[in-house]
């Protein structure tokens, strides 16, 4: 009887040796982040039941650490697993938290656009999956679409910037801005045809005579000095093919018409006062 009692003693001790009274835990300051520069950093804290003498951390990047309560970045998106062993001198216990840190990537931004007659469309290249648009596009105009359409204020001879910031389906955000990056050039006709078959007399002009503008299809003229402004020049008559404008307000420099038809196309020509 004695020695069955023996056995059963040791069978219990040895089984208690093998079982971890350590109660290993840890918490960080959070488990998921975007790829951001520079990269957040990740603090640990530990937690045992036993008086610990010595931890080792594996951060599942190839990086490791023997601190107790070690910080920690990463510089790649991905999924990382974590290992804490830690040991009280007599026992050691390990504990593994399987993809318990995601960073998450970010969206890398680009755009282009086309311009079709007098308008231009941007066109949306960023690479992951989007599912927020905030678009500034220069000209006091923004738009929450993924390719939006604008057109561009007068005179020529200006450039703006565009900006483009996107939101993906991890929620992590980027912008892009390109500066000078839709310019309108004065020399470059939007319909050749129309412009070929304006009429602007006389030119170059006096300020103190009428300007006329024929043309068929003709809506409105705005008119711009060469800084931007506009300016507002007195109509004498007006039809869908002729325009009479008093100019004796006009200082002497360039300026710039900006015609608008009724089929929402445009055109600007250049006129010159002496």
């Amino acid at each position: 009887m004695k020695t069955k009692f023996t056995i059963l003693l040791f069978l219990l001790l040895s089984f208690q040796k093998g079982k971890s009274q350590l109660n290993l835990n840890f918490i960080t300051n959070f488990t998921s982040a975007c790829e951001v520069t520079p990269s957040p950093v990740l603090n640990f804290t530990p937690f045992s039941s036993a008086n610990i003498i010595s931890w080792h951390w594996n951060f599942g990047d190839g990086d490791t650490s023997i601190m107790e309560m070690p910080s920690h970045t990463y510089s790649v998106p991905g999924f990382y697993t974590i290992t804490l062993i830690a040991s009280d001198g007599i026992e050691t216990d390990t504990l593994i938290r399987t993809n318990y840190i995601s960073i998450f990537p970010k969206p890398i931004v680009d755009f282009i656009y086309n311009i079709n007659g007098d308008t231009v469309q941007f066109i949306d290249q960023t690479l992951g999956t989007i599912s927020q648009w905030n678009w500034d596009l220069g000209n006091s105009t923004t738009s929450n679409y993924a390719n939006p359409v604008t057109t561009y204020p007068y005179p020529p001879d200006s450039c703006y910037d565009v900006t483009l910031s996107v939101i993906n389906n991890f929620g992590c955000m980027a912008s892009l801005t390109k500066n000078d990056y839709i310019c309108i050039n004065s020399t470059t006709s939007i319909n050749e045809i129309k412009n070929n078959s304006i009429s602007i007399y006389p030119s170059p002009i006096t300020n103190n005579q009428k300007l006329t503008v024929k043309v068929k299809g003709l809506e409105k003229i705005v008119v711009y000095d060469v800084l931007g402004s506009l300016i507002q020049l007195p109509t004498i008559s007006k039809n869908e093919n002729e325009i009479i404008f008093e100019t004796n307000q006009l200082n002497k420099g360039v300026y710039f018409l900006r015609l608008l038809f009724d089929d929402k196309t445009a055109v600007t020509k250049k006129i010159v006062v002496q």
